[in-house]
């Protein structure tokens, strides 16, 4: 039965995502993001949420218009890259490699299957599992189309340059700086950091933002120094929901 609920709580003591009996996405630490490689952790995670328009040039050489192919299309293209040694500290023994494309009898879609193992990945479940992924990294998918041949073109020949420019770009950790600075301002110890899950982790660093917003407009206020009768309440109460 698949889980069509996502406990924020468990997520935030470092839980599984639990999608169905075959299939959980795994919550790793920094420590083990660090010890995995951040560089090829980001990547998998990337490559997984990946969407038509985040390949439009790749797409394109093969003769594929990005924008008539969907995400799930997509992902069973990308799904034969994803082995184990890349997707481990995500998705266990999950072999998506191993996934083959089905027609689906009752309804005549077509799903990614392994019928070996059991797994079943339909548009669905697929749905779950990058909504989860994107949420916890905090993706927002940038959907890009247009009518325009010219604007097709440019937008294809962006997507080269950026991809030519990331090529011979040094590598910058994304979490180092995340880390030291949830590390002083909140003073956790290095210890503490390394061993927190991810949605505890960019969770924190929500928090300390809105904490520090929400003593700014109380510091203005008792001091006279700032008018904020247009604030909206809820900015002064820092324990809100992010």
């Amino acid at each position: 039965m698949i889980n069509l609920d996502v406990d924020d709580l468990k997520l935030y003591i470092g839980d599984d995502f639990i999608i169905n009996d075959s299939i959980k996405v795994l919550q790793p630490t920094i420590r083990k993001i660090a010890e995995f490689g951040e560089r090829d952790f980001f990547s998998v995670v990337h490559t997984v949420t990946a969407i038509p328009s985040d390949m439009k040039s790749q797409l394109w050489d093969m003769g594929l218009d990005w924008m008539k192919v969907d995400d799930f299309e997509l992902f069973m293209m990308l799904a034969q890259t994803l082995t184990p040694d890349r997707t481990g500290i995500l998705f266990g023994d999950l072999d998506f490699s191993k996934l083959r494309p089905f027609r689906n009898k009752q309804n005549d879609d077509i799903v990614l299957a392994d019928k070996e193992n059991g797994v079943l990945i339909d548009q669905f479940i697929y749905t779950r599992i990058v909504n989860y992924l994107r949420k916890l990294h905090n993706i927002t998918p940038k959907v890009e189309k247009t009518k325009s041949k010219t604007v097709k073109k440019w937008l294809i020949d962006e997507d080269r340059n950026r991809i030519q420019a990331s090529k011979n770009k040094p590598f910058r950790s994304y979490l180092l700086p995340l880390n030291s600075a949830i590390k002083v301002k909140l003073g956790h110890t290095k210890d503490y950091v390394r061993n927190m899950g991810l949605y505890e982790f960019f969770d924190d660093i929500s928090r300390a933002q809105i904490i520090d917003h929400a003593n700014h407009l109380l510091n203005g206020a008792y001091c006279g120094m700032a008018d904020l009768k247009k604030v909206p309440k809820h900015e002064f109460n820092w324990m809100r929901e992010l």
